[in-house]
Formats: C-alpha cells, structure tokens, sequence
C-alpha cells in the first residue's frame, strides 16, 4: 500500500515535553544483557554529552511549537470553499480563485493544498506500465530555461486536464499554484519508504513533494500521499487501485515528524539535529497514517536492532489513542488472522476464525499516561524482524540483526 535499536550501548531518551529531565535520561539503556560484564558504559562523559543535547532539544522545539500553531488551526470553512472551485482551462485563473477570498498565506496554501488532493488521482497505471515522465534535454541549448517552461505549463494543463499524476505533477502543480499566489515554496526531491524490506538498505531517489515558507518557518507537504493510496496486489506488484483518502498528517509537518518516512536528496532540507541518510535508512516502518498520528516518541531510536541471543529489548512509547491489546509477530511467529472466508451459497463473505482467536498471544505491558513499555527477550539466533501489532493491527517493524 502506498501511503502512506538498538545497540550494545546505552541511548538516550529524548522527552519533548520535558527538556529538564533531559540530564537523567541520558542514563536510559534500551538493550541490556545478561552478561552485564559484555558492555561498561562510561558516565564521566555524559554530562557534558547531555548539556550539548539539551540544547539541540531546545532549538528543535521552537520547530515544534511553530507547527503546533498550524495543527490546532481550524480549516472547515477554507476546506469547505475549496469544493466550490472548478477548473476552467485556465491555471492562472484557478489560483486566484482558490485564493480570493484569504487575505494570509496559511489559508492560501491551504486551499490549494486541498484542491489538489480534492481534485487530482494519483496516476497509478501509469506506475504500472513502467513509464517515465518526458522532459525535453535541453542543456546544451541556450533557450533551455523557456523550454523547460513552456513544457512545464503544457505538462500541468495535461495534469489538470485529466486530473491524474503521479508525485512529480503533485508537487509541481502545488508550487505552481504558489508562486502565482507569492508564496515561497519549493519542490523536494529525495527518499520515501512504504515497505517493511526496506529497513536498512539503501534506495535511490524515488520520490517528491514540497516546502514552504510560512511566517518565517519551511514547512512540508507531500500532495501526494495525502491524496490518498494505492491498493497494491501482493502477489504481482502492480497498482489495482487508487483510494481517495484524504490525510492531514502530510500537510504542514515538521521534519521530525515528516522523516519518519521522507528524506530530502540535498542536505540543506535536512534540519537540525542533523539526520543522516543512513539513520533514514534504519529508521522503523510504520504501517499506517494511523500509528504515525498517534505516535508521540519511540524508543528503540532505530529500526535496525542490533543485539545478541538472550538480550533484552526494552520498548517504550507515547501513543495518543488507547492501545488495549499489545502484540508481537516475527518471523519466527505470527498470531494467525482473525478472520477467514467462507463461501456460503455462492458468495464469500469474511468471518472472525474462532480457532484463530484461541492462537492468539498478548504481550503484557505497562502503561502510564500515553507511555507503554514492555521487554522482549531475543530467544532464536534466527530472530530476523518483529512486528508490533496494536489492537490486532500490524503498527511498526523493526529489522533485527543476532550477532555472535
């Protein structure tokens, strides 16, 4: 579907909303082991380590408290306005109806956020036939930048035309219908993840969406997977449909947030403190928008768990919704499907599998406030993932690596 740690050292759990006891959590291991002789940990660093982090946290919250402005902001009337503007072969046209009405920026980007992801489908058979977007190559030519302009107005009247792209057309129609609005934004190219697989390898560029400057703050959106998603057969690969589905955790996210599935290919979007691509890379999947709403804080920090037989991994975590039952899958074993299909008088219908309640295994955890915690413990060299079920929904793999 289209969407859309550790170590052998001790780690540091970061509470947003609580930089004082920054100090004491430094001290926070996430792995232990049961030869405690196999790893020392050395404090007489960590205090100076701490006051560094502590300001980094700092400069990462004015961030948080910039986008919490936007989060809380109620856009019913803007949204609704939006479903009153049609396109009329005309794309100027369309950006200055979307914005008449808004006198702020945020509400002008606003509007034609939502247009878009109102209005344009994601294009997914042309994913499926393997085709690629037709740029005209230019650069030895001394006109090349009004080329490229006259193809670019022609490629949106076609994206508008039709009303289907993929994450290129997205992404350049959004900052198309900016610019004629005076709104400063930009097109990001660089890295998204949707699978399991893809926890801790490398991965070209595969995708873009965009930036933009609000009251002195950059911003991100991504049009696209905001739009809704792509129901994917499993078996083949191929696209079988698009779900409209409009998602608000793509519009206007912080890069904290926006990373845990996006990252830039140019480093000047990459904010502080600095993510590297490989900490990308490793970071954990997250199955739905769903988990990636109510997901506060994570810990283990990486995806890629690096641990040896008998270790112990600590999980802990603030999630907004109530979680009333905690479950682990791995490849070494899955809670069988709850539900099954059965044919009765020609017609399939979908019940709840009796037998497969009663395989079911609970992991017992502790909750307090919106934090959950719980341990496992690494039993089988063979240990390749684990899967984190909430309320028997598949929430967030990591990748686990058992070394000698």
């Amino acid at each position: 579907m289209i969407l859309v740690p550790g170590v052998h050292l001790p780690l540091v759990s970061l509470h947003l909303n609580d930089p004082g006891s920054l100090l004491s959590s430094c001290l926070v291991i996430i792995i232990t082991s049961v030869d405690e002789n196999c790893y020392i940990y050395e404090q007489n660093h960590s205090l100076k380590r701490c006051i560094t982090l502590l300001l980094l946290l700092i400069s990462l919250q004015q961030t948080i408290v910039a986008q919490g402005r936007y989060d809380s902001m109620d856009f019913a009337s803007v949204d609704s306005f939006v479903l009153t503007v049609k396109y009329e072969n005309d794309y100027i046209k369309l950006a200055q109806d979307l914005t008449a009405p808004f006198t702020d920026d945020m509400d002008k980007t606003r509007a034609i956020f939502k247009w878009i992801t109102n209005n344009i489908t994601y294009d997914y058979r042309f994913i499926n036939k393997g085709r690629e977007i037709k740029k005209p190559d230019c650069e030895d030519k001394i006109d090349c930048i009004a080329i490229m302009r006259e193809w670019e107005n022609d490629y949106l009247k076609k994206v508008l035309k039709n009303k289907r792209a993929i994450c290129d057309g997205y992404s350049k129609l959004f900052k198309k219908l900016c610019d004629l609005n005076y709104i400063q934004c930009e097109v990001i190219p660089g890295y998204a993840r949707t699978k399991p697989y893809q926890i801790g390898n490398n991965m070209g560029v595969n995708h873009s969406w965009n930036a933009v400057l609000i009251d002195t703050s950059w911003y991100y959106l991504d049009a696209t997977w905001a739009a809704g998603y792509c129901v994917e057969d499993e078996e083949t690969g191929l696209l079988l449909k698009f779900v409209k589905e409009y998602r608000n955790y793509y519009w206007l996210s912080g890069f904290d947030r926006f990373s845990r599935n996006h990252y830039p290919q140019s480093g000047k979007w990459v904010e502080k403190p600095n993510l590297t691509k490989e900490q990308f890379f490793n970071k954990p999947h997250y199955f739905s928008v769903e988990v990636l709403e109510n997901l506060m804080e994570d810990i283990p920090l990486t995806g890629v768990l690096k641990v040896r037989k008998d270790d112990t991994i600590h999980f802990k975590f603030d999630y907004t919704k109530d979680i009333k039952l905690l479950q682990v899958n791995s490849n070494i074993f899955r809670n069988p499907s709850l539900w099954t299909t059965i044919t009765v008088k020609h017609k399939t219908k979908i019940v709840r599998d009796s037998w497969a309640e009663k395989k079911q295994v609970y992991i017992p955890f502790k909750k307090q406030g919106n934090t959950y915690q719980f341990d496992y413990i690494v039993k089988e060299n063979s240990l390749y993932y684990l899967e984190l079920v909430f309320d028997y929904k598949p929430a967030i793999r990591y990748r686990v690596r058992v070394e000698n």
